[in-house]
């Protein structure tokens, strides 16, 4: 089941209203020259470089954030499938990024010295935020976009015909894999738990989020297709 077939599944819901919210946002992430370069194996190795670089940066603070959304989760059963799938993700990725750093010579001392793109900084920054002073229902849908929509693009990349010597299929593979998807099903079904139990206020500021967390990826990007660094 690829992401496209689990929204439709999703009729009805919170969380089917707001992929549909969001379709302008991934018809623009679709089309970044960096994900299109990366599917066919002609990224600049450079940009690759500064974006799975970013990418670790992000990841640490995004660790941080799954751990506040699952101490507020309402009960026990929550916080343990919250963290089960939250901990697939992060470990497929940790996975990934290792192979990565060493195969394009990033080393541990670079990931401590490096300091996040402008984008990164505010996107951590708004997540991290939303997860210390909102409920679990609005932090919840704020954290949602990251694995939806890498869990989106890496199945329709995964779909496109493999490149013999692709340096990214790796990248490619993971966020096409089952695994990755599992996990990412169970927080689109937390997500929508949640906004059932929530106040039609409470649900508007999940969609805002939502919304937000989803311009901040394609903001993520485009900052590593740019090689964005701060201009002062």
């Amino acid at each position: 089941m690829d992401a496209s077939t689990q929204s439709t599944e999703l009729t009805g819901s919170f969380t089917a209203a707001a992929w549909d919210r969001i379709a302008p946002i991934m018809a623009e992430i679709e089309a970044l020259p960096l994900l299109q370069r990366l599917s066919d194996g002609t990224l600049p190795p450079e940009i690759f470089r500064h974006y799975i670089l970013q990418d670790a940066l992000y990841l640490k603070h995004y660790a941080r954030c799954l751990a506040i959304v699952a101490a507020k989760a309402p009960d026990n059963a929550q916080v343990l499938r919250f963290l089960g799938s939250a901990q697939k993700a992060i470990t497929v990725e940790q996975g990934l990024h290792a192979g990565f750093l060493t195969q394009f010579g990033i080393t541990s001392a670079d990931v401590t010295s490096a300091e996040p793109s402008p984008a990164g900084f505010a996107y951590t920054n708004f997540l991290l935020a939303t997860a210390y002073h909102s409920s679990y229902a609005v932090a919840l849908s704020s954290i949602l976009p990251c694995f939806w929509i890498y869990w989106h693009v890496g199945e329709a990349i995964k779909n496109r015909p493999v490149i013999e010597g692709n340096a990214f299929q790796a990248w490619i593979n993971t966020y096409g894999d089952p695994q990755f998807a599992a996990g990412a099903r169970e927080v689109i079904a937390l997500t929508d738990i949640a906004a059932r139990a929530a106040s039609p206020v409470e649900r508007a500021q999940m969609t805002d989020v939502f919304v937000r967390a989803s311009q901040y990826e394609w903001m993520f990007w485009d900052s590593a297709w740019r090689l964005e660094t701060w201009p002062v």
